[in-house]
Order: structure tokens, then sequence, then C-alpha cells
């Protein structure tokens, strides 16, 4: 194997190690996107919850009526652990939670971003030497055209 060769090889698995991590970003930054939306909306619940009839979601789109006695809030926090709050407590909390998550997604950004001045590069590097190749070639080709 020639050291074009292996270079070709290094940098095609470079390329492929890149593409997989701005994949891997991308996911990362649709879930964390998504926690972002859910913690916002229970934000929303959360600051607008006052006793009184409500309804109340029990799954599966369905709702039942009913009444809120007790405005205290169970807050998850970690290992399917749950701490009750009241509702400024659970709301402080949330947008604690909501301003991680958005710097959260500003670092994958700047990872993805990143990674991809990585990929253009190797992608450059590479596109490089298969033109050098190509040149090489039809150099060899018609240096053997003229002296058979």
């Amino acid at each position: 194997m020639s050291e074009v060769e292996m270079s070709q090889e290094q940098l095609n698995y470079e390329l492929a190690v890149y593409r997989e991590q701005v994949a891997m970003i991308k996911r990362e930054t649709e879930r964390v996107s998504l926690t972002t939306i859910d913690l916002t909306n229970a934000l929303k619940t959360v600051e607008n919850l006052q006793s009184g009839e409500a309804l109340i979601p029990i799954g599966g789109g369905a709702l039942a009526r009913g009444t809120v006695s007790n405005t205290m809030v169970l807050v998850p926090i970690g290992a399917e652990y749950l701490l009750e709050m009241d509702k400024d407590m659970a709301a402080d909390e949330m947008r604690r939670r909501i301003d991680a998550t958005r710097k959260a997604i500003e670092k994958l950004n700047i990872e993805f971003n990143r990674i991809v001045g990585k990929l253009r590069e190797v992608s450059g590097q590479l596109q490089r030497i298969e033109v050098q190749d190509q040149l090489n070639q039809r150099v060899d080709s018609n240096i053997r055209e003229d002296y058979i």
C-alpha cells in the first residue's frame, strides 16, 4: 500500500469519526431541547397553579376534572427521588434547570461547530490528495505514451 493510499485511508477514517460525532451531537441537542420544552411547560403549569377546580391529565390524552387543594409540588431531584416544594421554590428550580439546559445546548453547539470545522478540514485534505493523485496518474500516463 502506497503512502498516498495510507494517507487517504487515515483521512477517510477521520472523516467517518467526525461524521458520527456530528450525528451524536445532533441527537443530544435534540434530546436536551426536548427537555427544555418539557421544563418550560412545567414552569408555566407551576406558575399558574392555584387551589380550585382543574383538569388533571391521567394519561393517554385523557383528563379528569378534579379539585386542587394543595399547591405543593413534587419536583424530581434525581435517581427517581422527589422533593416537595412550594410553588415558588419549584418555579425557581424549573428556571434553574431551564438555564442549565440552555447552557448545555450552547456548549453542544460550540462543540458541533468545532467538529464541523475539523470535518471540513479533513474533507479538504482528502480532496487535495485525490486531485494530486489524479494529476500524478495523468502525468505518468502521458510519460508512458511519450516513450512507448
